[in-house]
């Protein structure tokens, strides 16, 4: 889909950036800590989630005030400016009435304003929730066989602080405890980096550490009306899952779920189907119908060349920097040439296209900007039928024959195969015959070319 443009609504002399897409029922998506909402849409495993979400319902979400792109003041703002926030951005695009759901801290946001407007609700979801300071007595009666320790508020809060002493210098400590199932995923790993210092200088960071004992909403859950759906991490270990527990207890006609897995960063699990589906139809009264479909398509695969070997030549600072100038790159010409990242391939990524042309045009601008930053990398091409799942993922012996054509390019080439090579002809580009293959998996002896003029 097209990236929704960033507007601002205004409140007490500060502009608070949201965005609005997709179609069907008003859902006010409620931030948790950081947020920048136009980096969320930088990483496929995030981006996935707003796809989906947008297919259903309409859509907006904010970066409340001191955050991302919204305006910075000298202070922490309190809970009742978050949720005036909420209440500006609602009123900025139109919205009498929406669906809210909250996330983390963005939950508690969600309970107050539930519960202080019920006029304007029509349900709530809370995911992975903190939880107003009155009720932190009961989660220990909520603890079961199977869930992680229950942490002490200051056990959670030195893990923030550490967090804080890396900010956006190495995030590795910050994906270890709120997202161990991107543990190893270096582009993600490249991403959450960049969304912590587009979120928050370390200090605001710091700032924002300092309000989340402060933030009291009081009796809200008990005072809520609207239909309410809590969901949690079985295995979160920010948040206990005791807390989602305890609130789907106070909260009337609630209903709760509990999740397998261990993420506070929620989305990132291969589980997030199950947990915006499942939002979906609570919200909508819809169930969503899991589908997938055939489609022609140019698949792109890209691999960096002596990656292991580069990053210790350099240093893995170093190198870091170099790949998320690679990530940036990447995406930025793929979106440049029509294309669409599909997802990261350790060092490469891949990208669909429409026609051939815009793949090969793609793949060689590649190796030209890739080159003058120090990156070399090999590109291979197929066009043909792909299944293209509702998440966005592909499958089909064109994803895989792509794939191999790659793997046989030669270190700063682009290959392609004998489809793409054929549907081009008389064109501008030139092609060198580099012989007939085997390509594992692959029936038959395929004839590949490299580019050699695009």
């Amino acid at each position: 889909m097209t990236l929704p443009d960033t507007h601002y609504a205004t409140i007490d002399g500060l502009r608070i950036a949201y965005q609005k897409w997709g179609e069907g029922p008003p859902c006010l998506m409620v931030p948790a800590l950081i947020s920048n909402i136009e980096i969320h849409w930088e990483h496929e495993t995030y981006r996935r989630t707003l796809d989906r979400m947008g297919k259903h319902m309409t859509c907006v979400h904010f970066d409340k005030r001191g955050i991302g792109l919204s305006d910075r003041f000298d202070r922490v703002p309190t809970l009742e400016e978050r949720i005036r926030d909420m209440e500006c951005v609602m009123d900025a695009v139109g919205w009498e009435r929406a669906h809210l759901f909250g996330v983390s801290e963005g939950a508690l946001m969600a309970q107050l304003f539930a519960a202080d407007h019920p006029e304007r609700i029509e349900s709530v979801a809370l995911l992975n929730s903190t939880m107003t300071p009155r009720y932190r007595r009961l989660v220990r009666d909520r603890v079961e066989p199977g869930d992680p320790p229950l942490p002490r508020n200051q056990d959670i809060l030195d893990r923030f602080h550490r967090i804080a002493d890396e900010w956006s210098e190495d995030p590795s400590y910050m994906i270890q405890y709120e997202m161990p199932s991107q543990i190893g995923n270096e582009s993600v790993s490249r991403w959450i980096g960049r969304l912590q210092r587009f979120s928050a200088t370390p200090n605001e960071f710091r700032r924002q550490l300092e309000s989340l004992d402060k933030l009291d909403a009081g009796d809200a859950p008990e005072r809520m009306q609207a239909r309410t759906l809590v969901m949690h991490v079985k295995g979160d270990r920010v948040l206990p899952v005791g807390i989602s527990r305890v609130l789907a207890d106070l909260i009337p006609d609630s209903t709760y779920v509990e999740i397998e897995g261990e993420d506070h960063f929620a989305w990132m699990m291969d589980s997030w189907r199950e947990i915006v589906d499942g939002y979906i139809e609570f919200a909508t009264g819809k169930p969503v119908e899991i589908a997938s479909t055939r489609r022609f398509a140019t698949v792109l695969f890209t691999d960096i060349v002596n990656s292991t070997r580069r990053s210790s030549a350099v240093g893995d600072t170093r190198w870091r920097d170099t790949l998320e100038s690679h990530d940036r790159i990447v995406r930025g010409l793929i979106d440049d040439h029509s294309g669409r990242v599909v997802k990261s391939t350790g060092d490469g990524v891949l990208a669909l296209f429409d026609v051939p042309s815009q793949a090969v045009a793609c793949g060689a601008a590649l190796l030209g900007a890739l080159a003058g930053i120090g990156v070399d990398i090999r590109a291979g091409a197929h066009a043909g039928e792909i299944e293209v799942r509702e998440d966005g993922d592909v499958s089909g012996l064109a994803v895989n024959l792509a794939a191999r054509v790659e793997q046989h390019a030669g270190d700063g080439e682009l290959w392609v195969s004998s489809t793409v090579r054929d549907m081009m002809l008389g064109g501008s580009v030139d092609f060198d015959d580099k012989g007939e293959f085997e390509l594992k998996g692959i029936e038959d002896r395929w004839r590949l070319f490299s580019v050699t003029g695009a």
